[in-house]
């Protein structure tokens, strides 16, 4: 879920840090396009990585490949996606987390940083390798990764106004069909590599949304007749997909 951020000073800097862990941490593949679309990938990578700070910290685990979701997650269309799910937590997060300072701020002072290291930075001194390989974990066993997980406050905060947003865009289609339900949660803004399996049951549609960004863990299961809509929230692993969490409801 690989690209930017050059120069010495910008190594220290606030921006630096922040755009550095969020965006790569995302494997966003517009940090690589235009600089007409950075200021809006600043402040995206600002909320994000205050989303991830508000969700409490979990155990570490072995690396694991990412799911199939997260790697094709890199279009042009992610970051409108990006968007969407900071603006929709950015009630439910806490109102003391700190906020990045404005571009005219993180300009000047880059300039001290300058003035004060001379203008360079000096290289780091290698660190002595080990004598002996550092010892690995055993891989997480695949079965355990699939156990349903526990959301954050954010996230529970944050899935009913999907929820509500998503039921009140459904009723417009009073028998819906599979590609019906698929067409609207795209115009709702949510992209085609996070809604999974759309298909009939038993006169309605079942859905789910993958809308995990970063460390967090929400995911959404739905089912509408056009009249009805019920849409439940989960805590999924990322080393999983979201269709394939045991769930314990």
């Amino acid at each position: 879920m690989r690209r930017r951020l050059t120069g010495p000073a910008k190594k220290n800097s606030v921006f630096g840090r922040t755009a550095l862990a969020a965006l790569c941490a995302l494997g966003l593949a517009a940090c690589g396009t235009a600089r007409a679309g950075d200021s809006e990938s600043e402040r995206a990578a600002v909320r994000a990585e205050n989303r991830s700070t508000a969700s409490p910290a979990a155990p570490a685990a072995p690396a694991a490949p990412a799911s199939k979701g997260a790697e094709e997650t890199e279009g042009a269309d992610f970051l409108p996606f990006m968007e969407l799910l900071l603006d929709i937590a950015e009630p439910c997060l806490p109102s003391d987390l700190p906020t990045a300072p404005p571009p005219e701020e993180l300009a000047e002072q880059e300039k001290v940083e300058e003035r004060e290291l001379g203008g360079t930075v000096p290289p780091e001194e290698p660190l002595p390798l080990p004598d002996a390989p550092m010892p690995t974990s055993a891989p997480r066993d695949s079965e355990d990764a699939k156990k349903e997980t526990e959301l954050s406050s954010v996230e529970k905060c944050e899935a009913p106004l999907h929820a509500d947003r998503i039921t009140k865009a459904l009723k417009k289609n009073p028998d819906p069909t599979p590609a019906q339900v698929t067409r609207t949660l795209h115009d709702l803004g949510y992209i085609e590599e996070r809604v999974h399996t759309p298909r009939p049951s038993s006169g309605r549609v079942e859905f789910i949304l993958d809308l995990r960004l970063m460390d967090s863990q929400l995911c959404l299961s739905g089912t509408t007749t056009g009249t009805r809509t019920t849409i439940e929230a989960y805590g999924g692993s990322p080393e999983v997909e979201c269709q394939d969490v045991r769930r314990t409801s």
